[in-house]
């Protein structure tokens, strides 16, 4: 960078009338005379002239060949006496293995109706032959066998599966949430109650058949166990009043039950076995109506 500043005020102090009316040529220079392939050089370029001419460097598009340009500079125009002062360090490399190469860069002089070029004079870098000897032929080894290639998990690339899967069925959830909740209420309701009503029927047929107090037992447990189930209340627990109590006094639960207490601990006559049946139906019945009440409020859910 010393060497660049020398040069910039040595061509500032440059009388004008050296550089000639008729040739006004920009100055260019390299930062040394030899460098190494890939290594990073500085070029100079100065151009002087009135002060009124408009003027151009080269920037990064222009074709800096046989050199790449890695990145550039420009110094504020500086104007004494009318006379204007601009320059650019650019910064190359190459990777050409010519032993000199040579650079010229232009100035681009903008007038009314035309652009003109002006070249500097050509300047020379050394590139430094790092492989003095070489044996000829070339011993090349050629190897056939497929080396072995330890195999690894691509955990990005998992961990980008599961962040979208996750990120996709929280929007699913977040979307269609309540309504697979309510479809999947309603689904386990009418699978309870199905079962619910094989298992009722069957202890009422045996009843039929056989009269024996057990199946009514058995029948009203299931009915109370079921209703616990839907209510989500102890009713299993409850007595016959309390159960009567919870459903409001409702007249079909008090005497289905009351008759079927009868049946179960006070010695069920054959006589009596028709009311017996009829009180299971009632029982059965009045499940099915809850199950459609609950199975209407799931339904309308929705709307609230």
């Amino acid at each position: 960078m010393r060497n660049h500043s020398i040069f910039f005020i040595l061509c500032l102090m440059l009388p004008f009338s050296v550089l000639g009316q008729q040739q006004r040529l920009p100055l260019g220079q390299f930062s040394r005379d030899s460098i190494q392939l890939g290594e990073l050089v500085e070029y100079t370029l100065v151009y002087r002239h009135p002060a009124a001419e408009e003027v151009v460097l080269p920037a990064e598009k222009y074709n800096f060949s046989p050199f790449e340009l890695v990145r550039k500079s420009f110094h504020p125009t500086v104007t004494m006496g009318g006379i204007s002062t601009d320059s650019a360090i650019y910064t190359l490399r190459t990777f050409e293995t010519n032993a000199a190469q040579q650079l010229s860069l232009p100035v681009f002089i903008l007038r009314e109706q035309d652009t003109v070029h002006v070249f500097a004079a050509t300047r020379e870098v050394h590139v430094k032959q790092l492989v003095s000897n070489l044996a000829e032929p070339l011993q090349v080894k050629a190897i056939t066998d497929l080396a072995l290639v330890e195999e690894r998990f691509n955990w990005p690339v998992v961990l980008l599966w599961v962040i979208a899967s996750i990120t996709f069925l929280t929007l699913v959830w977040l979307i269609f949430g309540q309504s697979i909740r309510r479809k999947y209420k309603l689904y386990r309701l009418r699978k309870d109650h199905l079962y619910y009503a094989s298992r009722f029927n069957s202890h009422k047929d045996r009843f039929e058949k056989s009269g024996a107090p057990v199946s009514i037992e058995k029948a009203v447990t299931l009915w109370k166990n079921y209703l616990t189930k839907m209510e989500r209340k102890a009713i299993n627990s409850f007595t016959t009043k309390e159960i009567v109590e919870f459903y409001d006094n409702d007249e079909e639960v008090n005497t289905a039950l009351r008759i079927c207490d009868k049946a179960i601990y006070g010695n069920l006559q054959s006589e009596s076995e028709g009311e017996t049946n009829l009180a299971l139906s009632m029982l059965r019945r009045f499940a099915k109506a809850r199950y459609k009440t609950h199975r209407e409020l799931i339904s309308n859910a929705r709307t609230r």
